[in-house]
C-alpha cells in the first residue's frame, strides 16, 4: 500500500538528511513519496537521487501553521495513506512501519507508533483528553506519568501526538484535515476528537517504534506559551471536545 509522508521544516534543514536517508531505505519495502514543506526556508540539504523515494519540495512565501502546512501537502496526496511527520523523528531498523499501515488499513482513522526518546524512554505520545485540573497537575508536577500502560500491541486511545500520525486518506478527508484556526498546538487533539465523532479508530500501535529527538524551542520562547494557551481555550470550547467528554457513546469502546 502506498504512503505519502508530509514533513514541515521550520528552518531545520540540518535535521532533514538523516530522516530522508532513512525513508530512502524504507522505500525498498514500502511504496512511498515524500513532500517536504519549507515553512521557513534555509539551505536545502544535498541528497542522492532515489527513484523509489521521490521527494517533492514546497517553499512557503509566508510561514503557515502546523495544520495549514500539512493540509496543503494532503491536497497533493494521491496515495491511500498519509503520514504527518516531524523532521526530528527517526526510524530505527526495526521501526515496524508495516504494523502501522496494517492497523490503519484494517481500522480506518489514525494510528501512531510508540515514540522513544534518544535514551530509550517511552514518551507520552498517546494521551487522554485533558481537563483543566489535569493540565494544572501536569504543569505543577513537571514530569508526567504516561496516560496508557506500555505493553499492549495495539490500544485505542483518546489522541495521538502530532510528531508521527498515520491516517488513511479517506478519513483525513472526511474530517477536512486539521483545523487551521489552531496554531502549533492542539491540532492533533482536535483531529483525533473529530475522528472519534465519526466512529473512526484512534490507535496506539506499540509494535511500531520511532525515535524523537525533540527540539524544545517552545520551552524557551514566551510566544509559544501564548499560542499554547490560545489553542487550549479553542479546544476546550469546541463541540468535539465536549461531545467526547460528556457523551460516552462518542468515544471508542
Amino acid at each position: 500500500m502506498q504512503i505519502t509522508f508530509s514533513i514541515v521544516s521550520h528552518g531545520q534543514s540540518a535535521l532533514l538528511p538523516p530522516l530522508l536517508e532513512q525513508l530512502q531505505v524504507l522505500s525498498a519495502t514500502v511504496s512511498l513519496r515524500v513532500i517536504v514543506t519549507e515553512n521557513i526556508p534555509d539551505s536545502r540539504p544535498g541528497l542522492p537521487d532515489c527513484p523509489s523515494c521521490p521527494i517533492q519540495w514546497k517553499v512557503n512565501e509566508q510561514p503557515k501553521g502546523f495544520g495549514a502546512n500539512h493540509n496543503a501537502a494532503f491536497r497533493e496526496c494521491t496515495t491511500p495513506l498519509f503520514m504527518v511527520l516531524n523532521p526530528d523523528v527517526r526510524f530505527p531498523p526495526d521501526a515496524g512501519l508495516e504494523a502501522l499501515m496494517a492497523q490503519v488499513a484494517a481500522h480506518p482513522g489514525v494510528a501512531g507508533p510508540r515514540v522513544l526518546s534518544p535514551d530509550g524512554r517511552v514518551e507520552d505520545s498517546a494521551r487522554r483528553v485533558p481537563g483543566l485540573l489535569r493540565l494544572v497537575l501536569r504543569r505543577l508536577r513537571g514530569v508526567s506519568e504516561p496516560d496508557y500502560a506500555v505493553g499492549t500491541p495495539v490500544q485505542q486511545v483518546d489522541w495521538i501526538a502530532g510528531m508521527c500520525m498515520l491516517f488513511d486518506s479517506p478519513s483525513f478527508a472526511a474530517v477536512s484535515g486539521f483545523d487551521e484556526r489552531y496554531h502549533l498546538y492542539c491540532e492533533d487533539i482536535d483531529v483525533c476528537l473529530r475522528l472519534h465523532r465519526l466512529g473512526r479508530s484512534v490507535a496506539w500501535v506499540q509494535s511500531a517504534r520511532v525515535i524523537h529527538d525533540a527540539q524544545r524551542q517552545s520551552h524557551r520562547d514566551l510566544r509559544y506559551l501564548h499560542w499554547h494557551v490560545k489553542s487550549l481555550v479553542r479546544l476546550m470550547t469546541s463541540a468535539s471536545y465536549w461531545s467526547f467528554r460528556l457523551f460516552p457513546t462518542s468515544r471508542y469502546s
